[in-house]
């Protein structure tokens, strides 16, 4: 990392808050405009890249009020989960009704629901206001430009390494705990590894062993787990369908047989390689940090000597990003 780039990380984490800022207001006007299932995806994916953002700040410990900004957009996030979760079973319920008749009935009680969850969200994207949320933003853009020339290179360079580092660990302490027959505990490992890849895709420029090609291999990584929430989803979808009476336990059951099937053949594949995690691995010098690292006014205690990687790894190969074999 060069002198100039890593005394201007704040700067360049100030534009990235503008362009963010700039580009969720854009879509949020187009959503309240003309409402569409395009206008919905690209709402969504801006509140997604918003929220991404703030982890990134929220760890490297910048100051300013990111806690309360993040708990406003995750709300609205969540907002889009079940016309999501809808949208994801019609998918995957489509080239399965010539084999299930029975899916046929299924996709036309999804679509009916999804046409009422996006009437409802529709109202609710129309009523949204986001003035104070705007000013927010402004305010940690400009506290962050407050910060660029406070900030000294190898402070800027180890605070960079600890938070990536700590986002990893926590991955891998939920991997520890993955168990095949809940796929819950997959799913939670998806959630946290997704931070830890948006973190990386964010802080690339200051992470120079990492390549294009690595941040490609997290994202196949990550859709492995990401193909058994789908299925769970639509494993949901059928028991409340059946729970609410609108179509029979007992004519969903070869639909639902084949789903569980699915899960289970994606679980294998995703167990086989669950230990790929390990090639992201950032490199071993952010687990030698050791002293507080001031960014602004905020410190990071980075307590990375005892971390669940160490203890995962004690009889592993370590490789470094940078060094991914495919």
């Amino acid at each position: 990392m060069t002198a100039r780039s890593s005394t201007s990380l704040a700067a360049s984490l100030a534009s990235r808050v503008k362009a963010e800022r700039r580009r969720y207001r854009k879509r949020l006007e187009r959503g309240q405009r003309e409402f569409s299932e395009k206008a919905v995806h690209d709402l969504r994916v801006e509140t997604r890249r918003l929220l991404a953002l703030l982890d990134v700040l929220l760890a490297l410990k910048f100051p300013g009020p990111l806690k309360k900004i993040r708990k406003d957009f995750k709300k609205r996030l969540d907002a889009f989960d079940e016309l999501r979760d809808t949208h994801v079973q019609l998918l995957l319920l489509k080239p399965l009704c010539r084999e299930f008749p029975e899916a046929s009935e299924l996709e036309a009680l999804l679509g009916r629901r999804a046409r009422r969850l996006t009437d409802k969200l529709r109202k609710e994207v129309h009523a949204t206001k986001h003035a104070h949320l705007e000013r927010r933003l402004t305010a940690v853009e400009e506290e962050l430009r407050e910060s660029a020339g406070k900030m000294a290179g190898e402070a800027t360079r180890l605070a960079v390494l600890a938070a990536v580092r700590e986002a990893f660990d926590r991955v891998v302490a939920l991997r520890r705990r993955v168990r095949p027959d809940r796929a819950a505990t997959i799913h939670r490992t998806r959630v946290a590894f997704k931070r830890f890849r948006y973190m990386c895709e964010l802080l690339c420029p200051y992470l120079p062993e990492l390549e294009a090609e690595d941040l490609g291999r997290m994202r196949e990584y990550q859709a492995m787990m990401g193909n058994i929430q789908d299925i769970v989803a639509l494993l949901a979808g059928v028991r409340r369908a059946v729970a609410e009476q609108e179509i029979s336990g007992r004519a969903v059951g070869p639909l639902r047989r084949e789903l569980l099937r699915r899960r289970g053949e994606l679980i294998d594949i995703y167990l086989a390689a669950a230990d790929r995690l390990f090639d992201f691995e950032p490199k071993a010098a952010a687990a030698r940090v050791r002293a507080p690292v001031v960014l602004g006014e905020g410190v990071i205690p980075p307590n990375l000597t005892d971390s669940p990687t160490h203890q995962v790894m004690s009889n592993s190969r370590s490789t470094k990003i940078g060094d991914v074999s495919s």
